[in-house]
Order: structure tokens, then sequence, then C-alpha cells
């Protein structure tokens, strides 16, 4: 089975979970990055002042090499802040490069509204998206505070801002003190803080470490599939070759209690965190989510009774809108779609063009193989290559040019006579149709249109705007489940 490839949204969590808080004071630091004590790659920070405008220019450079079933994959990401020296936000641009496949962002800050840029292989998708009307803190800003703070003795530090990883929405940041501790820095012995840093839109804690001048000196987090860290030093012992590339795809497989019958219809399993925190997994597609006093939940797959979508879901625009990863309109796609629209009836519902377009994909992506991560639709109709992501992708993309409203799913799927005795659940990706009212779940990997072997974490509209706060949910749920199976149909 053509499954278990979309360790690109660990990867991605990586990056974003590393960016998320970072307050170097000085203009040039570097860093490595390390999983599990297999270094990964390395982080690139500067802070600069335009001479002539004096705005300040806080830039990241994150580069990393992962494996993923024996396929080494490359990752740079980039991120440039810029702000006036007042603290006021002018422009941001970021840049995602993966395997070969690359996605650009720029924001533009206006009076009350900011202009969103994206491109991932297509047209440019261009949108305009309301500025937060609460106050919040630029990079240059939160540097600033933070360095005051520590120095007034805070044990304890909030703030608001955004974050380039993130997209256009503000996080609320708290920083707790923890601990002073003589440190190794570069050399020269120093006194490190360290600080427990969490924020509302990424449920895993990290913690930063500062000399009493706010140098950030490194950072870890425990994010279920290994422990990340960062530490400062100088740029060649950063740059130094990864010679062990830390395996993310084989260390995240679950083994449920028993196997699983993939021909049946119906599936009842509890699912629990290794770690004793409450879960929380939605009620989409076929699966029906009930929670337990003890913080377990059980699912319930039924292929005949898809959840009905709420209200707004029904009018929501953001499922037929293009995006950059999601680029219905683009023209290789909607050639697709058109073509394989036009060969069925005219009198085919909405349910049958649905099951075509997903065939379609299923056949039209003839290299299936882990050498692309995370291309868009227009990408993939272009190529014809990919994992679970792509087909994802890029059935979501023919489905909103047939004027079907569409969401991607990440969770697992199970996969019989691998890996374990019971088989395994890996991490992986579909697609979701709005049809007649109802979410369909539809995965373009499989010969047939879906299998009661599925969880699904979390659901994405693929946005320019939200993808990124909507796939971090599945931060605590990464190398961190248990599947007890309790009954199938007969």
């Amino acid at each position: 089975m053509k499954l278990l490839r979309n360790v690109h949204i660990i990867t991605f969590l990586v990056f974003f979970a590393l960016g998320s808080a970072s307050f170097g004071q000085l203009e040039d630091s570097w860093y490595s990055v390390s999983i599990d004590g297999s270094k990964a790659g390395w982080a690139h920070d500067t802070v600069e002042v335009d001479s002539e405008t004096g705005n300040i220019i806080s830039s990241k450079v994150q580069n990393m090499t992962l494996s993923r079933g024996g396929i080494n994959i490359s990752i740079a990401v980039t991120s440039t802040f810029t702000e006036t020296k007042e603290g006021k936000p002018i422009s941001v641009n970021t840049s995602q490069e993966a395997m070969g496949q690359v996605q650009e962002t720029s924001w533009e800050f206006g009076v009350d509204t900011l202009t969103m840029t994206t491109v991932a292989g297509g047209q440019p998708i261009i949108k305009k998206v309301p500025l937060p009307k609460n106050g919040w803190l630029t990079p240059g800003a939160v540097r600033k505070m933070f360095r005051k703070k520590m120095s007034e003795g805070a044990t304890a530090i909030t703030y608001r801002t955004m974050s380039p990883e993130l997209g256009p929405t503000t996080i609320t940041v708290v920083m707790t003190k923890k601990g002073e501790e003589e440190r190794d820095v570069m050399g020269t012995q120093q006194l490190v803080t360290s600080w427990e840093s969490v924020n509302d839109k990424m449920p895993i804690i990290g913690t930063e470490y500062y000399t009493n001048t706010g140098l950030n000196v490194g950072s870890s987090m425990n994010a279920g599939f290994g422990a990340i860290t960062n530490a400062i030093m100088e740029k060649h012992d950063a740059l130094s070759p990864v010679n062990e590339v830390p395996e993310l795809m084989v260390s995240l497989f679950v083994e449920p209690s028993k196997k699983i019958d993939n021909t049946k219809t119906q599936l009842a399993i509890k699912v629990t965190s290794k770690d004793g925190t409450k879960l929380t997994l939605p009620s989409a597609g076929y699966q029906r989510s009930q929670s337990n006093e003890d913080g377990s939940v059980t699912l319930t797959i039924d292929l005949a009774s898809p959840t009905e979508a709420t209200e707004s879901e029904k009018i929501d625009e953001g499922f037929v809108s293009a995006t950059a990863i999601c680029d219905g309109t683009d023209t290789a796609v909607s050639k697709i779609a058109n073509e394989t629209l036009s060969a069925l009836p005219t009198s085919s519902t909405k349910m049958e063009q649905a099951l075509a377009l997903r065939a379609k994909v299923y056949e039209y992506i003839d290299n299936k193989g882990m050498s692309t991560a995370f291309a868009s639709a227009s990408q993939t109709a272009r190529n014809k290559e990919g994992d679970c992501s792509e087909h994802a992708v890029l059935l979501c993309g023919l489905l909103r040019a047939a004027n079907i409203p569409s969401r991607g799913v990440m969770g697992l799927v199970y996969v019989p006579n691998y890996g374990k005795p019971n088989g395994v659940f890996g991490w992986h990706m579909w697609s979701q149709a709005l049809v007649d009212g109802k979410w369909i779940d539809l995965d373009a990997t499989l010969t047939e249109p879906f299998t009661v072997g599925h969880i699904a974490a979390v659901t994405t509209s693929l946005s320019d705007e939200g993808m990124a706060a909507e796939m971090s949910g599945i931060l605590a749920t990464i190398g961190n489940l248990d599947v007890e199976v309790i009954e199938a149909d007969q």
C-alpha cells in the first residue's frame, strides 16, 4: 500500500516549533538543531538595522535533513520580519523549500489590513486579511520588552505577537522563569536562565535558555516524536555535517491492540495518550468522537454514516476558494477536473463526481514515491508524482475545480501485515468532500474510496492564512497515542 508518507507534516512542525519563540540579542547567532541527540541541521538568526531608514530586520534561516523510510529529505525555511524602530510592522517574507518544492509568502502591513501573497508553483494567491484589533508586539519590540523585564527581575512575562510560521494571526506567549545555572556558552562560563515557554496555538511546552543580557543560547522541546533541541555555537560548528540523519517515520508507527479487518464497514476503537493528557479528536467524515472521563477518546468509524456539516461549514467559501497549496483555478488542475467530469453522464451526482475525481487522482499520480514534500495541487498536476499529501491536496484542488467543497485531513491510517504483528497505524493525509450537506472521506492513495482503518486527528481548509495553525493541533498526538480495538462489524 502506497501510504505512510506524510512525515512532511512532522518536519514542518519541527520548524514551527523551533521558530516560535526566539529572542536573540546579538545580531548574528548560529545554532545546531538536533532531534533525540542526532544532529538534524542548523539555524541562523540575524537582526539588522537599515542605515537609511532605521528599520529593524529580523531574519531566521533553518536548514534540516530528515529521513522518512530511509529516504533523506532536505528542508529549508527562511523568514524575514521588517519593522520600524518604533515597532510598527512593515512586511514579512517567508520561503519554504522541500525536495525542490518552493512556497513563498509575503505580508504587507496596512493600517487595518495586511495584504498576503502566496505562491506555490501556480499563480500568486492574493488576499487582504484584517489586522488584530488588540495590541501585539513585533519581534524587535518583543526583544526589547523581554530584556527589560529580565533586567527588572521578572519571573513571568506574557505578551502577544505574530509568528510567520503560523500565518497572520496573533499568539499569546507566556514565559515563566524556572531556574539559573552556570553554563558554557561558546567557551565562556555564563549564568544562564531557563524559561518555560507556552503559547495558545501550540499544545506543547518548551524551554528557552538566556544569558543575563538576553542572548538566546538554546531551546528544548519534547514533541512526542523526539526531543527537539537547538544550541548556540560558532558558525563552523553549527554548519558541521549531519552524519546520522534522524528517522521520523518508522519511530511513529502505532501498533493497535489487535488486527483490523479493513474490509469491514464499521470499527470502534479507543485512543489514549501515552502521557496521560486529555485527547481531543474531531467528529468528521465517517468518524464520530466521544470523550471519556479518563481523558481517552472512543472513535466510531462508520462508512455508511458521514457526519453532517455545520451550518457555517456549508456556507464557508474557504472550502471552495483557491489557495496557494490547493489551487483549483490553476489551468492544469482544472483541465484534469474537466476531462474527468466530461467522461461522466450529464446526470451524474456530486457524489459520483467526487468518487470519479478520487479515482482519477489514484490513476494520475503514477510516480507514487517519497521524492516530494507537500507539493501544491498545481505542482502535482504537472509532475504527476508524490505521496499521500500530494494525493490529498490534488484531490482537494480537483474537487474545488468541480465546485465541490473540500478540505484536508491529517491523521493515521492502518496498514495490515506491516512492521508489527498486528499491523501498524502510520501518519497520513487524505481528503474530505462536502456532498449533500455531509463530509465524505476520500483517500486517493487507495484502490477503494476509503477504509475503516483511518483515525482523523485534525482537519484543515488548506487556507494560506490558517493551515499552519490547524496543523499544529497534531503536535499533542504525534508519537503519543495508544490504540485499542474495541469491535468491528461482523
